[in-house]
């Protein structure tokens, strides 16, 4: 909710021309309301305040959506623009339904759940020349699923194309099963640590039942019968954050 600013105003204020019929101040609160929560998303989407027109169309939606026509949200937003004080109660109110929502979010959510029960540090070739580091972890449900490891990829690896490979699974009638594989993370050979981080949410009625895949996958180095790869790999994590969905 800290993206909610009264700055969000006077963007509104800006882009409306005055017009009639004012629209009630209680609907007009809820109409508000509604708009901040989309601004809200939009922000936290990383849509930047520069494209705030984009965002119109979506606006025009959640007016008609309450019973008005943007006509009416205009005249009334031009008369709230010319009267600040009259506003002040608007803003006040919606401040309040933002913050006792998020309150209702973060008592009804458990907290985020660390998923990775093993080593969360590996040193390659010490700890094996040519391993993969597989990721097999059973599900807790719809939410966000965070996997994220600090990666140090040496010049001198010898792997070949080196990145990280992870899946949604479940299983089917087959040995096999079904995959959803995620796009694939390559790693750079310059030395560097370079931290990974992949989030992807689990939506209500998937089935998948596992995260399945390896940290370090590679192509076989069929020309060489004695490589070996020179990675470091730290701070291994899988966060399973629970989201409500409507």
């Amino acid at each position: 909710m800290s993206k909610i600013r009264a700055g969000n105003w006077l963007l509104l204020c800006v882009m409306l021309v005055s017009c009639s019929n004012r629209i009630p101040e209680d609907d007009f609160t809820d109409i508000l309301t509604d708009i901040y929560l989309s601004r809200a998303y939009f922000s936290s989407e990383g849509t930047s305040y520069a494209y705030w027109k984009d965002t119109i169309p979506y606006d025009r939606h959640i007016v008609e959506q309450h019973g008005y026509q943007w006509a009416q949200f205009d005249s009334t937003l031009t008369w709230y623009c010319a009267n600040p004080k009259h506003y002040q109660d608007i803003h006040d109110e919606i401040i309040a339904r933002l913050s006792e929502l998020e309150k209702t979010i973060t008592e009804e959510l458990d907290p985020p759940e660390e998923l990775w029960k093993h080593k969360t540090s590996r040193y390659l070739p010490a700890d094996g020349a040519r391993d993969s580091i597989p990721i097999n972890i059973l599900l807790k449900g719809i939410g966000k699923y965070v996997m994220k490891a600090t990666i140090r990829v040496y010049a001198k690896d010898a792997s070949i194309d080196p990145h990280i490979a992870l899946y949604w699974w479940r299983t089917d009638t087959t040995n096999i099963g079904i995959a959803d594989t995620f796009q694939v993370m390559p790693l750079y050979k310059h030395g560097l640590p370079v931290t990974y981080s992949i989030e992807k949410t689990l939506l209500p009625g998937n089935e998948f039942t596992h995260l399945k895949g390896n940290w370090i996958q590679h192509r076989k180095n069929e020309a060489d019968t004695v490589w070996s790869q020179q990675i470091v790999i730290e701070d291994i994590s899988v966060f399973h954050i629970p989201q409500k969905f409507e």
